[in-house]
């Protein structure tokens, strides 16, 4: 894996249903290139999946992160025990036994209850508990059951063709294009990737960055992400923790990672605390589900 690699897995985070034309264009490569590394991507496991799921604006759910130092024994246990609860999306372990848990809320009322679980499960004493910033839009309209079939159909297969999906839902080609081109345009739908680096020769940081009182968060996150481009994966604020921002970065060598670390702490941040990424697991939640009752 490299950074042309990294750039393509960003890409497709955010839109897993982009052909390989258009990734192409984006990497000024071939089309046949990003088809083998996009290929060799998937067979070595480091895409385990192309997400479909309805969007959090679409069902107007809470993105939720917890995270903390766990006092249980086997972190691969309690991952998975974690795992089982209908809300948890994605686990990952870090150094130090580190736990980072993210999960999708109904609405605010299961809050309480969900942190208060997970952080029993994950013998978690001091969790931090934040809500992901996402923009605040208004549907025009909600998911139809023609959507919802279509994103079954697409749920762990996001970059189906249309001719398939038109067969799998029973309806012609030209209207599952409209529905999905609706979708896209009201936020409606999310098409995503599950992925996993190869832990063994990548090194995963997640960074929680501390901001001094005052500082224009925004402003921040988007000097971050244009400065450590080629090594950042994805990089979010919390509605409910103002002065915090996480950061997860990709490197090649240990060096590297210590770079980004050295170079973070120059940024003149109130407090820099990395956690080296060990490994993560990905688990079927309530908007998965939600699709298969369908």
């Amino acid at each position: 894996m490299d950074e042309i690699d990294l750039f393509i897995i960003k890409k497709l985070f955010v839109n897993s249903r982009l052909t390989y034309r258009e990734l192409a264009e984006l990497t000024d490569m071939s089309v046949s290139a990003t088809h083998k590394r996009i290929n060799k991507l998937v067979d070595d496991g480091i895409i385990s999946a192309f997400i479909a799921r309805p969007s959090v604006i679409a069902l107007k759910f809470l993105w939720v992160v917890i995270f903390g130092t766990s006092n249980a024994k086997s972190m691969d246990a309690v991952s998975k025990e974690i795992g089982q609860h209908e809300c948890v999306e994605s686990v990952a372990i870090g150094g130090g036994k580190f736990l980072i848990i993210v999960g999708f809320l109904r609405d605010i009322s299961e809050l309480q209850d969900y942190s208060g679980h997970v952080s029993k499960t994950a013998q978690i004493s001091e969790p931090t508990i934040g809500i992901i910033n996402v923009p605040y839009m208004i549907t025009p309209e909600p998911l139809t059951t023609i959507d919802y079939k279509i994103l079954k159909t697409l749920n762990k297969d996001a970059r189906k063709p249309i001719t398939d999906i038109a067969d799998d839902v029973g309806l012609s080609a030209k209207t599952i294009k409209r529905r999905l081109d609706r979708m896209i345009e009201n936020h409606l739908v999310t098409f995503s990737i599950q992925w996993k680096p190869l832990y063994d020769v990548s090194f995963i940081t997640i960074f929680n960055l501390i901001l001094n009182e005052g500082t224009d968060i925004y402003s921040k996150i988007q000097y971050i992400n244009q400065k450590y481009s080629k090594n950042i994966v994805i990089c979010f604020s919390y509605s409910n923790i103002p002065n915090l921002i996480t950061l997860e970065t990709w490197a090649r060598t240990a060096q590297e990672s210590q770079r980004i670390q050295e170079e973070l702490q120059t940024e003149g941040f109130k407090d820099v605390i990395p956690q080296i990424a060990l490994s993560g697991d990905y688990y079927d939640c309530w908007v998965d589900q939600l699709l298969r009752t369908k």
